[in-house]
C-alpha cells in the first residue's frame, strides 16, 4: 500500500505464498491504493494528476484505518470488495458469497462492486442478498481533449484506454499522429515513436495514457477522416486535457453492470449507486499509472474509473452512519442508505432500477433514515438453504441448521421486486417489518408514487404512530401489488416494469414522519413549518457532527481493537 497518510493509517497486511511464489501485500498495480486512498485517505492539499484536476483530495472517512487481506475473523466493522468473479456463479459455488456469508454471520457489512460489463442487461455478477452491491455513476466534472484539425475546426472527445490491434506498420508512422479505424496494441506503441493515435471508441469517459491519445464517437471520426481528405497538408493537435463541468450529473456510467442476475430474479441487484467516474486519489509509487508496462511515468496521484472507484464510496457512507449509530446491525445501515437515496430518472435507462438499485447514495439522509428494515442472518440461511437444496454438491457454509427454506421476496429485505408470468393476471404481498430508528411519538405514512392503472399498490397498515423513538418498537407492513389486467399492460409512472421478462417493482416509501400529540395530528401547514424548522436544526447538527466524525470514528476504531 502507498500514499494513504500516517503510519497508523493501515494496521494490517498479509503476504501469501502461492505455488512456492511469495506475494507481498504492497500494491505494485495502484489499483488497491487508490481504493484505499477513496475509502479512507488524509487530507492532502494541492493534489492532482500532472496539475490535471487540481484540488484538496480527501477519503470519505479519513480516521479509519484499514486492513489489506482477509480480516473476517479479526472483527472489523466493514469489507471492501473491489474485485468480482469473471462468468457468473450459482451463490453456492460462488467463492466471494460464501466469505462473506461468513462476515454478515458474524456481524460484518461487506460492500462489493457491481462489475464493469455493462450496459448489457443480466451481466452483474454480485447478487447475493447479504453484500451491498454498488453501481457506478459519473460526478460533475469530465477530462476531455481537443482535438485542433488544421487552424478552423475543434473536437472535444475523451482519452481512452483498451488495446486490440496494431493498426500501422512502425516504420511508416514515426513522428506522426496515427489514424485508425481499430484501437492499436498500445504496448507495442513505444517503439513506432508515433506523435499520437486517434481511434474510435463507444465509451465516453477518460483513461490516463502514456503518449497523446483520443478516442472518438464513429461520427467524430468520419468528420477527421473528411478533414484530412479535404487538404494535402492535414495538420492535427491534439491539446492539453482539461477538466469541466458535467450538468446534469449524476449518470449512470454505460459500463456500470446490470441485473437482474439470472439465477435470482426477485432481488434488484445493483442495491444503490456511486460516484465512480474520472475519480482522482492516491496512486502506487511503483504502479503504471497507463498500466502499460513500459510507461513509467510514476505518480503520487491518478485517476480512474470503475465500480470499484464507486464501492469506497459506500464503505466510507456506511462508516460515517456507523459513527453515529455504533449499535446498529450491517442490515440496519445498509437499509439506511438504501431508503434515504435519491432516485435517478427512469426515463433514461431502460434498465430502470436495474441500473442504479435505490438510487443514489446521500451520506446525510441516511444518518436519520426514521425507519430501518433489519434482515436477519437468519432469512439469509434460508435463501442460502433454498437454493442449496436444489442444487447438487452445494453445502451450508455455517455449523448453523437448515431452517425452513424461503425465497427472495420473503426476507425482510430494503427493496421489493418479483418476477412473474407475461400476460397473465397476479397478486403479491411483500411481508415486511420497519423498525423506527427516528424520533418518539412519530407518525408515518405510506406514499405509493405514481398514478394507478391497471397496477393497484397498497401497503398495510398505511398509517401508523411510534410511541417510542430508537428501540426495538417494530411494525408489521404487507405491500401487495395487484394486477388488474395483465403484465403486458402499459406501467403507470412511479412503477418499473420489465414487460418480456414480466418483472415488477414496487416503489412504496414512507413519508418524513408527522410529530404526533394526545390530542391529534398538527395541521399539515403547522407540519410543514415545523418539518423545514427541524431539517435546518438537523443540518445545523449534522453539520457539528461532521466536524467531529473524525474523533468519533477512531474512538470506536480503538474501542474494536
Amino acid at each position: 500500500m502507498e500514499g494513504c497518510g500516517n503510519k497508523s493509517k493501515i494496521i494490517g497486511a498479509r503476504s501469501y505464498i502461492v505455488d512456492s511464489k511469495e506475494l507481498s501485500a504492497r500494491d505494485t498495480v495502484g489499483h488497491e491504493t487508490h481504493v484505499a486512498s477513496v475509502l479512507a485517505g488524509n487530507q492532502v492539499r494541492h493534489s492532482s494528476y500532472h496539475g490535471l484536476a487540481h484540488r484538496i483530495a480527501r477519503g470519505g472517512v479519513p480516521s479509519a484505518r484499514l486492513a489489506i487481506y482477509k480480516a473476517i475473523a479479526d472483527g472489523f466493522d466493514i469489507i471492501s470488495i473491489s474485485l468480482g468473479n469473471d462468468d457468473p456463479l450459482e451463490l453456492t459455488f460462488d467463492p466471494i458469497a460464501i466469505r462473506e456469508f461468513h462476515a454478515i454471520e458474524r456481524g460484518i457489512l461487506t460492500v462489493n462492486s457491481a462489475g464493469n460489463k455493462g450496459p448489457s442487461r443480466a451481466s452483474i455478477n454480485s447478487y447475493a442478498p447479504w453484500i451491498f452491491t454498488v453501481a457506478t455513476s459519473d460526478i460533475d466534472r469530465k477530462i476531455i481533449d481537443k482535438l485542433l484539425l488544421g487552424k478552423d475546426a475543434t473536437l472535444v472527445v475523451s482519452s481512452y484506454r483498451n488495446y486490440v490491434i496494431e493498426c500501422l506498420e512502425s516504420s511508416l508512422i514515426d513522428h506522426k499522429v496515427v489514424l485508425c479505424d481499430q484501437e492499436p496494441i498500445l504496448e507495442e506503441v513505444k517503439k513506432s515513436r508515433a506523435s499520437g493515435f486517434i481511434y474510435p471508441s463507444l465509451d465516453n469517459y477518460s483513461m490516463v495514457m502514456p503518449l497523446p491519445v483520443v478516442a472518438l464517437s464513429r461520427d467524430d471520426l468520419n468528420s477527421v477522416k473528411k478533414f484530412k481528405k479535404s487538404t494535402t497538408e492535414p495538420l492535427v493537435q491534439i491539446l492539453r486535457s482539461e477538466p469541466v463541468d458535467n450538468p446534469g450529473a449524476p449518470f449512470v456510467a454505460p459500463f456500470s453492470s446490470r441485473g437482474p442476475r439470472i439465477y435470482m430474479h426477485d432481488m434488484i441487484k445493483p442495491d444503490i449507486i456511486a460516484p465512480g467516474v474520472e475519480i482522482l486519489a492516491a496512486y502506487s509509487s511503483i504502479g503504471s499509472p497507463s498500466g502499460i508496462t513500459w510507461d513509467k511515468n510514476f505518480v503520487e496521484f491518478s485517476i480512474l474509473s470503475g465500480t470499484s472507484m464507486a464501492c469506497p464510496h459506500v464503505d466510507a457512507v456506511a462508516a460515517f452512519v456507523k459513527s453515529f449509530h455504533p449499535e446498529w446491525s450491517p442490515s440496519a445501515i445498509k437499509s439506511a442508505l438504501m431508503t434515504t437515496a435519491w432516485e435517478l430518472s427512469a426515463s433514461l435507462y431502460s434498465e430502470a432500477e436495474f441500473a442504479y438499485g435505490s438510487g443514489h447514495i446521500d451520506p446525510l439522509k441516511a444518518t436519520t433514515p426514521g425507519l430501518v428494515y433489519e434482515t436477519s442472518f437468519q432469512e439469509y440461511l434460508k435463501i442460502w438453504c433454498n437454493i442449496s437444496r436444489s442444487t447438487p454438491g452445494s453445502v451450508i457454509p455455517t455449523s448453523s441448521s437448515c431452517p425452513t427454506k424461503s425465497t427472495a421476496k420473503d426476507i425482510n429485505y430494503h427493496s421489493m421486486v418479483v418476477q412473474v408470468k407475461v400476460g397473465a393476471s397476479f397478486a403479491v404481498a411483500f411481508p415486511r417489518t420497519v423498525t423506527n430508528v427516528g424520533r418518539a411519538n412519530s407518525t408515518y405514512v405510506a406514499h405509493i408514487e405514481g398514478e394507478p392503472s391497471k397496477l393497484h399498490v397498497s401497503v398495510e397498515p398505511d398509517t401508523f404512530m411510534s410511541d417510542q423513538g430508537p428501540s426495538d418498537a417494530d411494525r408489521q407492513l404487507s405491500s401487495s401489488p395487484r394486477e388488474e389486467g395483465t403484465s403486458s399492460q402499459p406501467t403507470p409512472s412511479g412503477y418499473s416494469a420489465d414487460t418480456e421478462k414480466g418483472i415488477f417493482i414496487l416503489k412504496a416509501q414512507f413519508e418524513e414522519p408527522f410529530p404526533t400529540k394526545k390530542r391529534g395530528w398538527f395541521s399539515r401547514g403547522a407540519h410543514e413549518r415545523r418539518k423545514r424548522m427541524r431539517k435546518l436544526q438537523q443540518q445545523r447538527a449534522l453539520a457539528a457532527a461532521n466536524r467531529e466524525m473524525n474523533a468519533q470514528t477512531e474512538d470506536i476504531v480503538n474501542r474494536r481493537l
